[in-house]
C-alpha cells in the first residue's frame, strides 16, 4: 500500500453531543460526502476524529477533518479566506468548518478510565498556525501534540491555542491585546473549581512565549475575588517548554521589508514592540523571570539558521528563500537563569522546524516527551499543596505618597530617557539614574509620573518612595518598606530594620522593584562618618532593582549613580509646555493668551513658579486674572519677591517638609552651600550684584587663584544655581568662560542677602571690581566694554552714601559714558556722564581734575548732539577752572581749550575759535 501523503486539516465546531462519538463521526462523514462533487468522491478521501469541546463538552463536540487529495470545492472559500468560517447543514444542525483554529482546540480524548492529570496548552508564534506550526514536514504530516502525546500522555487534556497573528492581515493587536485575548479564553476553559486546580503545562513557540509571559504577569497581579480563574493560573502552572522565545526581541528586518512602503500598516506597531532591544520586552522579561524561578522551565534554542522572507515574483507570494539569519539567537532564547532553575536544550533545527517532529523516535521529541512525563509525575502533589496554602506573600504594589497628576504635561523626552536607561540594564545589571536640576524645576514631579507609568508597564514591579533629605527620613522609609512587604522580624525592637530591608531588596526571589530616592541633595547624608555603615551601602546593586534619584546637587547625584552617563539634566520647561501647565491650573481665555505667554516667560518656565502663580490666581479668581498678576509682577522687585514667597496654597504632590514658596526653595540650597562651601556662597553673592547673563570669568576672581575659583564655582554649577553660557556670542579671550543665572534665582539670592544684611558688603565689592575692570572706552577696548556694559549699567543703579563707593561709581560711569559716546549712544552717555560729574563734585569738589574730566566728557556729549550752547558753557567752565588750578600750559587745560575751539568752529564762529 502506497504511503499516504498529508492533507489540509480543518476544524468542525457546533457538532451536537446527542449521540455517541462513533455515531457522530459516521454522520459527519456522510455530511461531508454529500457536499463533495461527483468527480471529487474518487479523488478525495477524508479522515475524521471527534474530540471533546474545550468550552462546552456536555452539549457540543469538535471534529478534526483531514482531506487527502485536495480541498473539496465546498470549502474553497476558506482557501481564499483562511480567517473565515463556512457553515454546512448536518440534518437540522448547522456546523461550521474553519482552518484558522482560533481559540482553544482539544486534540484528543483523554483516557476514559482515568482522571485527567494535567492541561497542556500549546501557543504558536507570530505568523504561525495553531495546528500547522506543530505539524511535521514529513509525508505523513504528523502533528506531535496530537499524534504522539495521545499515546505518551493519554491522561492529559492537550489543547492548541489559535489567534490572528497573520502579518498580511490588518489586525491592530499589540502584545497587551493578545495577552488579554488569551486570558479571556482561559476563563472559559478553566472556569470551574476543579479545572482551576488542575496542573497546567505550557508549550510555547517564539512570539507565543511573549504572550504567555504577559498572561502570567497579569495573572499574578489579578485579585482572587475578581477573577478566580485567572488568579489561579500562576499557582496551577507547574512548568513550561519554551521553544526559541525572543525574550530580548526578534530579527524583523525581512518582515519590515515585506511591509515596506506601508508606513501606516497596522502591524508596524506590533513589530516595534517585538524588535530586538525592545524596551517593552526588557521590562516584561524582568518580571517574567522573577515569576518563574520556582517553576519548571525548559528552554529550547535553535542551532541552525533560518532563511529570510523574499518575494517570489512568479507566485506573487513571500517565501523563505532569502539569506540565512539567526532568527532568535541563544542569548535572546534563554532566560539566563541558573541551570537548576532553567534547563537549556539545543535543537538541531531552524526557527520554524524547532517545533516540528516527524516521528516518535525523533531526538527532539524524546526530550520534549521526557520533560512532560516528568511534569505529569511531579505536578499533582506540588500544585495541590500550593492551592491548600494561603498566598504567603503580599502582591507588589506602589508606595508613592503622592497622587498621580492627571494633568501632567510635557517632559516626555526625559521620561523616555529614564525608561531607556533603566531598560538597557533591566535584565543584566543594577541600574541607577539621577534627575538633576534647580530646585522647583520639576524633578520630583517627573519621578512621580514615572513611578506610576512603571506600574502600568510592569504591574508585577514593586515601587518604593524613599525620602532622602536626611538620615532619619531615609531610615523611616526603609521601615515603611519592611511593613509593606510584611518582612519577618520587623517587629523585633532589636532588629536592624535597614539591614533587613536591604537584604529583602537584594533577594531576587522577591521580584522586581523601583526605588525613587527623592531629594538626595546632601552628599553628607549617604557618606556621614557618624553612621557605623554609610547609608549609601544600603542602596542595593542587584539586577532586579532600579533606583531613580532626584537631586539638586550634581556631585551628590554622581556619587550615588557612579557615572555621569546616567545623569539626566532637568531644565525649565519650554514655553509651550509651561503654558500648558499654567492652563491646567487656571482658566486662560483667548483675550489673555498673550499675557499668559508673557507670564510663563517672566517665570522662566520654572514649573514651581508657574504652579505657585496659578495657585495665587486661583484663590483670588474674582479679582486677580493672569493679566493682573503679570501687571503686579512687573511693577517692582518687591512685588516679585512677595508673589513668589506667599505660602497660601500647597501642592499635594510636593513633600510637606519642603517649602512651596519659590524663593525659599532656592534659599535653602544657598544656605546649604553657605554652610559647607562659604567661598561658593561669597561668589554667588558677588554674581548677584551684576547682570544675570554674560558674567565673564575675569570679573569674578577678586583675589582668588585659579584653583580657589574652580572650587568656588563647582558647588554653584552642581546645584544649577549658575550655568556656563555657550555660543559664539559669549566667547571670551584666552578661553575664559561666561556664566549666567536665572533671574528668579538672582532675586532669591538678593532677598537672602537683604535678610542677612549682606547687600551693602557685596554692592561695595561689585563697585570696586567694576571700577578697576571696565576699561577706558577707547577703540582698542571696545570688545571688553561690550561684554561689561550690562554689568556696568547694573551697578550704576546702586545708591551709596559712602565716599569710596561714590568715587567707584564715578569711575565706572566716566569710562562707560566715554565708551557710549564713542559708539554714538549720546543720550545714554549724557545721563551717565552727568552722574559721574555730580558724584565727583560732591566728594572731590568742583575744582578737582577728575571732576573737570567728567565735566569735559559731558560737554562732549552735548557737542556731539549739536547742543552747542550747553557744551560751550561747560567747556568755558572747565577751561577757566583748569587754568586756575593746573595752570594755563597744563595738558588738561590745553585739551579743554581745544574742545572749546572745536565747539566755536562747529558753530561757524571762526574768530573765537582761532583765538
Amino acid at each position: 500500500m502506497a504511503a499516504r501523503k498529508k492533507g489540509p486539516v480543518f476544524r468542525v465546531t457546533g457538532l451536537p453531543a446527542l449521540q455517541p462519538d462513533d455515531e457522530l463521526n459516521t454522520t459527519l462523514k456522510a455530511t461531508i460526502e454529500e457536499n463533495l462533487l461527483e468527480e471529487e468522491t474518487s479523488k478525495i478521501t477524508v479522515s475524521t476524529a471527534i474530540v471533546p469541546s474545550c468550552y462546552d463538552n456536555e452539549h457540543e463536540r469538535v471534529a478534526l477533518v483531514e482531506f487527502h487529495g485536495g480541498v473539496p470545492m465546498f470549502l474553497s472559500e476558506l482557501v481564499d479566506n483562511p480567517l473565515g468560517d463556512w457553515q454546512v447543514e448536518m440534518g437540522d444542525t448547522d456546523i461550521s468548518f474553519d482552518c484558522h483554529f482560533f481559540g482553544f482546540t482539544q486534540l484528543y480524548t483523554p483516557k476514559p478510565d482515568a482522571p485527567v492529570t494535567a492541561d497542556i496548552i500549546a501557543i504558536t508564534g507570530l505568523d504561525g498556525h495553531a495546528f500547522g506550526s506543530w505539524r511535521g514536514k514529513g509525508n505523513l504530516g504528523r502533528m506531535w501534540l496530537r499524534d504522539f502525546l495521545s499515546k505518551d500522555l493519554p491522561c492529559c487534556r492537550t489543547m492548541i491555542y489559535g489567534y490572528n497573528s497573520k502579518l498580511s492581515s490588518h489586525g491592530i493587536d499589540t502584545i497587551m491585546d493578545y495577552g488579554r485575548e488569551l486570558i479571556e479564553e482561559l476563563k472559559k476553559i478553566r472556569g470551574v473549581q476543579e479545572l482551576r486546580k488542575r496542573p497546567l503545562f505550557f508549550v510555547a513557540h517564539s512570539f507565543g512565549g511573549i504572550i504567555l509571559a504577559h498572561c502570567l504577569v497579569k495573572a499574578v497581579q489579578t485579585n482572587e475575588d475578581d477573577h478566580p480563574t485567572i488568579a489561579s493560573l500562576y499557582r496551577a502552572t507547574y512548568g513550561m517548554l519554551l521553544f526559541a522565545i525572543p525574550h530580548k526581541g526578534l530579527v524583523v528586518d525581512d518582515i519590515q521589508k515585506m511591509l515596506a512602503g506601508q508606513d501606516n500598516h497596522p502591524r508596524n506597531a506590533l513589530l516595534q514592540q517585538i524588535r530586538a532591544k525592545s524596551d517593552l520586552l526588557a521590562f516584561q522579561l524582568a518580571d517574567f523571570k522573577n515569576l518563574i524561578r520556582d517553576r519548571k522551565v525548559v528552554s529550547f534554542y535553535e542551532t541552525e539558521q533560518t532563511r529570510q522572507l523574499e518575494f517570489d515574483s512568479e507566485s506573487k507570494r513571500w517565501k523563505r528563500t532569502g539569506d540565512f539569519v539567526t532568527a532568535v539567537d541563544t542569548d535572546s532564547a534563554l532566560l539566563q537563569l541558573p541551570d537548576h532553575m532553567e534547563e537549556k536544550v539545543p535543537l538541531r533545527a531552524d526557527h520554524s522546524l524547532i517545533v516540528k517532529f516527524n516521528a516518535r523516535n525523533d531526538q527532539g521529541y524524546r526530550s520534549v516527551r521526557d520533560k512532560l512525563l516528568q511534569f505529569e509525575r511531579d505536578a499533582p502533589s506540588l500544585v495541590a499543596t500550593r492551592f491548600s496554602q494561603a498566598p504567603s506573600r503580599p502582591k507588589p504594589s506602589i508606595m508613592v505618597p503622592f497622587q498621580r497628576d492627571s494633568a501632567f504635561v510635557g517632559r516626555e523626552g526625559i521620561l523616555a530617557m529614564i525608561r531607556e536607561k533603566h531598560g538597557k540594564e533591566a535584565s543584566q545589571d543594577h541600574s541607577r539614574v539621577a534627575l538633576v536640576g534647580l530646585g522647583g524645576v520639576g524633578k520630583s514631579q517627573i519621578a512621580i509620573e514615572y513611578a506610576y507609568r512603571v506600574r502600568e508597564w510592569a504591574p508585577q514591579t514593586w515601587v518604593f518612595w524613599v525620602h532622602a533629605s536626611n538620615a532619619t527620613r531615609f531610615k523611616q522609609a526603609y521601615r515603611d518598606i519592611a511593613t509593606k512587604v510584611e518582612l519577618p522580624g520587623r517587629d523585633d525592637p532589636k532588629a536592624d530594620i535597614v539591614q533587613l530591608t536591604y537584604n529583602w531588596l537584594c533577594d531576587e526571589r522577591n521580584g522586581r522593584w523601583l526605588m525613587v530616592l527623592d531629594n538626595a541633595d546632601d552628599d553628607r547624608v549617604f557618606a556621614s562618618p557618624n553612621e557605623a555603615t554609610p547609608l549609601a551601602s544600603f542602596l542595593p546593586q542587584t539586577h532586579n532593582g532600579w533606583i531613580l534619584i532626584t537631586s539638586r546637587d550634581l556631585v551628590a547625584a554622581i556619587n550615588l549613580v557612579g557615572t555621569k552617563h546616567n545623569i539626566i539634566s532637568v531644565d525649565p520647561m519650554a514655553e509651550e509646555d509651561a503654558l500648558a501647565l499654567l492652563k491646567t491650573r487656571v482658566t486662560v481665555g483667548e483675550s489673555s493668551e498673550h499675557d499668559a505667554k508673557a507670564l510663563v516667560r517672566a517665570l522662566e518656565g520654572i514649573p514651581l513658579a508657574v504652579t505657585h502663580a496659578a495657585a495665587y490666581i486661583a484663590v483670588r479668581e474674582l479679582r486677580i486674572t493672569v493679566s493682573t498678576y503679570l501687571e503686579l509682577f512687573h511693577e517692582s522687585e518687591e512685588n516679585q519677591a512677595y508673589l513668589l514667597n506667599t505660602q497660601e496654597a500647597r501642592d499635594l504632590r510636593r513633600d510637606a517638609s519642603v517649602s512651596d514658596a519659590v524663593l525659599t526653595t532656592w534659599q535653602i540650597s544657598f544656605e546649604q552651600i553657605r554652610k559647607t562651601k562659604p567661598e561658593a556662597a561669597d561668589l554667588l553673592s558677588l554674581m548677584t550684584m551684576f547682570d544675570r547673563q554674560g558674567i565673564p570669568e575675569y570679573l569674578l576672581y577678586d583675589g582668588r587663584n585659579r584653583l580657589q575659583f574652580e572650587d568656588a564655582v563647582a558647588p554653584l554649577t552642581s546645584f544649577s544655581l549658575i550655568r556656563i553660557q555657550t555660543g559664539k556670542q559669549v566667547r571670551q579671550p584666552y578661553g575664559e568662560q561666561v556664566f549666567e543665572m536665572h533671574g528668579l534665582v538672582q532675586l532669591a539670592t538678593r532677598k537672602w542677602l537683604e535678610l542677612n544684611r549682606q547687600v551693602d558688603r557685596w554692592q561695595k565689592a561689585s563697585l570696586r571690581i567694576m571700577a578697576v575692570t571696565f576699561p577706558s572706552g577707547q577703540y582698542e577696548t571696545w570688545a571688553i566694554c561690550q561684554v561689561l556694559l550690562p554689568h556696568s549699567r547694573k551697578v550704576l543703579t546702586y545708591v551709596s552714601d559712602d565716599d569710596e563707593e561714590r568715587l567707584d561709581l564715578a569711575t565706572i560711569a566716566n569710562n562707560t559714558a566715554w565708551y557710549l559716546l564713542l559708539v554714538a549712544e549720546y543720550a545714554a552717555a549724557e545721563n551717565i556722564n552727568r552722574s559721574a560729574m555730580v558724584a565727583r563734585e560732591k566728594v572731590l569738589g568742583p575744582e578737582h581734575p577728575s571732576t573737570l574730566t567728567s565735566m569735559g566728557n559731558l560737554a562732549s556729549t552735548y557737542r556731539n548732539q549739536g547742543r552747542w550752547k550747553e557744551a560751550e558753557e561747560l567747556e568755558v567752565q572747565v577751561m577757566e577752572t583748569s587754568s586756575k588750578v593746573l595752570g594755563e600750559e597744563h595738558p588738561s587745560t590745553l585739551t579743554s581749550m581745544g574742545n572749546l575751539a572745536s565747539t566755536y568752529s562747529n558753530q561757524g564762529r571762526w574768530k573765537e575759535a582761532e583765538e
